[in-house]
């Protein structure tokens, strides 16, 4: 299965199952790179006190191209097209 998701502790959990998983931006996750969860938990922690980050920067044009181009790769492989 392929799912889009921001959730970074939801995208570790897909990929151990074997699923495909990417952000809205196109970017896959890979098991290798889910270490920064812990950076999740961290900013967790710096909001409750009420330490406020800028957020996410909006999407651009790059980062829908390379959210097209992603899972039409991600499709295509299910569909045994490549």
């Amino acid at each position: 299965m392929c799912y889009t998701t921001q959730d970074i502790g939801l995208a570790s959990t897909l990929l151990l199952k074997r699923s495909s998983c990417h952000d809205p931006k196109g970017i896959l996750f890979e098991e290798s790179e889910i270490h920064c969860a812990n950076l999740r938990y961290l900013s967790a922690k710096a909001r409750r006190r009420g330490i406020y980050g800028k957020g996410p920067k909006p999407f651009s044009q790059s980062d829908r191209k390379r959210f097209v181009n992603q899972l039409t790769k991600v499709l295509s492989n299910f569909e045994g097209i490549r």
